[in-house]
């Protein structure tokens, strides 16, 4: 029995994730839930409202940095993305925990499942596009400020542009994980190695 509201945000993610904002009716997630639909509205009396609060939880404030990462301080770029990879693989493993419950109606990755929600969030959360930005910006400025910190030591090459630079790495993570959620689900190993991959090609 379903008896506060972070269990209901929890049930009803999987609802969304693994049907669409459409079919998840409040009868569907309430049951999932283990509510009645009068129980469900106690929370939540409208979808939309539900939907936002489960959107703001599970993907923008998860991939907040500071709910993400824990950065130490780091003193090459390696470093840097050692932690940045730990990081990653604590959140899409809080994620697919969350997502996989048994019920794996399109027989795919639990990313994949994540990827979808992220389609439906651009369909129907209200004021989405600065949201959007607003998320991918933090990721972009970790890179940012690593790179530009490593360019300040003599590590990097010179004639490098930090933006473009921060760029190519946040788009090999967000390009990456996109691919590889149509089949077994981001591989951070190869990601790790990837990332590595082009740290040597910059290196001084």
């Amino acid at each position: 029995m379903i008896t506060n509201r972070d269990e209901v945000l929890e049930n009803a993610l999987r609802v969304f994730a693994k049907l669409n904002y459409e079919k998840a009716s409040q009868t569907e997630i309430a049951k999932a839930c283990g509510l009645s639909k009068a129980g469900l509205l106690y929370y939540f009396p409208f979808k939309k409202d539900l939907f936002v609060a489960v959107v703001d939880k599970y993907v923008f404030d998860s991939q907040r940095p500071e709910n993400k990462y824990q950065f130490s301080s780091f003193h090459s770029l390696p470093e840097f993305i050692g932690q940045y990879i730990a990081g990653v693989k604590k959140t899409m493993q809080q994620l697919i925990n969350l997502l996989d419950d048994g019920y794996n109606p399109g027989k795919c990755s639990f990313n994949l499942y994540y990827f979808h929600l992220l389609t439906q969030v651009r369909l129907y959360y209200p004021d989405v596009e600065e949201k959007v930005k607003s998320c991918l910006k933090w990721d972009y400025q970790l890179w940012f400020t690593a790179i530009q910190q490593a360019r300040e030591k003599g590590e990097i090459r010179q004639d490098l542009e930090v933006e473009q630079t921060a760029s190519m790495f946040h788009h090999v993570f967000w390009g990456l994980s996109f691919e590889e959620a149509f089949s077994q689900g981001l591989d951070t190993e190869e990601l790790l190695q990837k990332l590595h991959f082009l740290y040597s090609l910059i290196k001084v």
